[in-house]
């Protein structure tokens, strides 16, 4: 087995685990269990649960960015690329699982300083991101909300984070996206 491989392996499950579990709750005998590694082998790649999920939040932020860029390509209307955006949340949800930086942020006090500063910017880049496509979509005429663009980009993250974590504690799927259909309803161009 190739040395990339078992690290991917390794990132995957634990990426998993914590989306479902949240962070602390598995420990490396739960990932060697799932990957068919001894735990020296985890640590060989990851030293420490801290390098562990420094690389999670770090891989984490790259593939968001790649999705990003995805739905900007594939979906130039400000209202097509806010849905898609969802999308991406609603995707966790089927898999039964949380925003893995959603479920690390709930516990920043405890992560080491190395982790926090790669969460918050994954959290500002949303932001940004959402910020572009409703600027985007009010000067367009697609969107019509008060107040400046990035205060209501933290609001639509902020709702996109609450509403994957009430409709996953309901396991109910249906829940978010009615909760979606409303936020959109509440800025689209009437």
């Amino acid at each position: 087995m190739l040395h990339s491989d078992t690290r991917e392996r390794i990132l995957n499950t634990a990426q998993l685990l914590a989306q479902r579990r949240g962070f602390n709750a598995f420990s490396y005998a739960d990932i060697a269990n799932a990957v068919g590694v001894r735990k020296a082998s985890i640590h060989h790649h990851f030293p420490s649960k801290d390098d562990l999920e420094l690389a999670l939040v770090e891989r984490y932020r790259q593939q968001f960015a790649d999705q990003l860029e995805r739905i900007d390509r594939a979906a130039p209307a400000a209202p097509a690329r806010l849905r898609a955006y969802a999308g991406l949340y609603r995707a966790t949800l089927v898999n039964d699982a949380i925003c893995l930086c959603g479920m690390m942020a709930s516990d920043i006090q405890a992560l080491p300083d190395a982790v926090r500063q790669p969460l918050r910017a994954f959290f500002e880049e949303q932001v940004a991101w959402l910020t572009e496509v409703l600027d985007s979509g009010r000067r367009n005429g697609d969107f019509v909300f008060l107040g400046p663009p990035s205060r209501r980009a933290q609001l639509l993250l902020a709702a996109l984070q609450g509403g994957l974590i009430i409709a996953h504690a309901s396991h109910d799927v249906l829940l978010f996206d009615a909760l979606l259909d409303d936020l959109l309803a509440g800025i689209a161009q009437r």
